[in-house]
């Protein structure tokens, strides 16, 4: 018999425990004396043994019932704890998140929708993983995160990639650099100033570089930067023009700097979502990025 089927019977043999009396326990677990005796009998058949000594209507455990009782309050404490767990999981009363993003998603796109989705569900623990953005894949399929924030590439991928939102090349300049005049730049344009990029082999620098050499455009970076926190402030000092995604423009206001589209050919990247194949999301986890489409829609 397993613990499930026997719960019923165990509860029985607790609450006649504590009251003592036949009557009184079936009252209190609403049900009729007859089924609450049947109950026990199961019980002792299957354990073999007596575990109360009847006395008309009251009872008294045996030493059987008396060596039973610690492992009968235990087992149904145990599976109350793990049935209350999962409905607290259920209502998102409780839960974890893991999210990987690179610095600059988790700086700026993830904050709101954590505070959103906390306010709705603060028993629910968000955990971020701040990394390059080369490290999200590897931390989305070993498991480490539940979800992930990337670049769409066009290399093959195991993961299920969902889109989030598409996220344009902007110029961000000191207010007194030549090119802050114009309301908005060309490519060609940027390539005859000292440009601050991202490193070498970043997935947001290698999409850029694709799309340009299309054309025959080639950027020349003297400062190849891994944070964008450093390359607007070298942009503020006059060091170059950093180019960037929009979602970092209230950075470059936050340095006082100036931000200007560029276009022919107009460049963008989109954002996507990624999520291990092969596993059902739980319920926290779903409702999470729900969360993540909607507030990039």
């Amino acid at each position: 018999m397993s613990i499930k089927s026997s719960l019923p019977e165990l509860r029985v043999f607790l609450m006649l425990a504590e009251s003592g009396h036949f009557t009184r326990a079936a009252e209190r677990l609403g049900m009729s004396q007859s089924s609450l005796s049947a109950a026990l009998g199961k019980l002792e058949r299957l354990l073999g043994t007596r575990l109360f000594d009847r006395h008309t209507r009251a009872c008294r455990l045996t030493d059987a019932g008396m060596a039973l009782l610690p492992t009968a309050q235990r087992l149904v404490a145990d599976w109350d704890r793990l049935v209350a767990d999962a409905k607290d999981f259920t209502r998102f009363a409780r839960g974890r998140i893991a999210v990987a993003a690179p610095n600059a998603q988790c700086a700026l796109l993830l904050p709101p929708v954590i505070r959103r989705f906390q306010a709705q569900y603060p028993g629910v623990r968000v955990v971020l993983h701040d990394v390059p953005e080369h490290e999200v894949h590897s931390l989305v399929r070993s498991g480490a995160a539940d979800l992930g924030v990337a670049t769409q590439t066009d290399v093959r991928t195991d993961l299920v990639a969902t889109p989030l939102h598409v996220d344009e090349f902007v110029a961000a300049m000191a207010p007194d650099h030549p090119l802050a005049g114009r309301r908005s730049l060309e490519w060609a344009q940027l390539a005859r100033h000292p440009v601050i990029g991202y490193l070498p082999g970043n997935p947001v620098r290698r999409l850029l570089e694709e799309k340009l050499a299309e054309r025959g455009i080639v950027l020349d970076c003297p400062f190849e930067i891994a944070l964008p926190w450093t390359m607007m402030g070298l942009a503020r000092e006059g060091l170059g023009v950093a180019v960037v995604t929009m979602a970092l423009r209230p950075l470059a206001l936050w340095h006082g700097l100036e931000v200007r589209s560029v276009g022919r050919p107009q460049v963008a990247r989109t954002m996507t979502l990624l999520r291990a194949p092969g596993n059902s999301l739980s319920p926290v986890v779903a409702a999470f990025r729900d969360a993540m489409v909607a507030a990039a829609a």
